[in-house]
């Protein structure tokens, strides 16, 4: 871990990371590249088998289970044998993303294929995707495609990020 703080503190990595953050208003943030660089430096072989088995069957439940509103880190852990530390750390180094962010990203993807294949409409979508408000559901999208879910509509649909 020295070694990659040393890397990291002592090369400039400021154009790749700001290429990486660039869509984000503030720049890139050192302390956020540090830890994009500690989970890049252990490989998945890092991982025993049975938590790599665990995590890709955590992975294809939640593939097929973001819409539960239940979901829990600590409901994961129970159900697949993996304690919060494995799961949250183990997920993120296998997939590249957190637990919630991948939640997030499925539901995001559902939603633009309804408002694109089905023309259901924003308040539609965000109440079937367990949002408290529209509004909620609509910064989400945003944030995820950088256009309002409404602009998919009028744009024509899945031509869109």
């Amino acid at each position: 871990m020295h070694v990659i703080a040393n890397h990291a503190f002592f090369t400039d990595h400021a154009g790749f990371y700001h290429a990486v953050y660039q869509e984000e208003e503030d720049g890139w943030d050192p302390l956020q590249a540090l830890m994009h660089f500690q989970v890049d430096a252990m490989p998945a072989s890092c991982i025993p088998a049975a938590d790599l088995q665990r995590l890709q069957q955590v992975k294809d439940y939640l593939r097929e289970s973001f819409l539960c509103p239940r979901l829990s880190l600590q409901g994961l852990c129970r159900k697949f044998g993996l304690n919060e530390f494995k799961l949250k750390k183990g997920f993120k180094q296998l997939f590249g993303n957190t637990v919630f962010g991948y939640v997030q990203e499925m539901k995001m993807k559902t939603a633009r294929q309804f408002l694109a294949e089905r023309k259901m409409n924003v308040n539609e979508v965000a109440d079937y995707l367990g949002y408290s408000t529209p509004n909620h559901f609509s910064a989400a999208f945003k944030k995820m495609y950088g256009h309002k879910p409404s602009q998919l509509m009028e744009f024509g649909g899945g031509t869109q990020n």
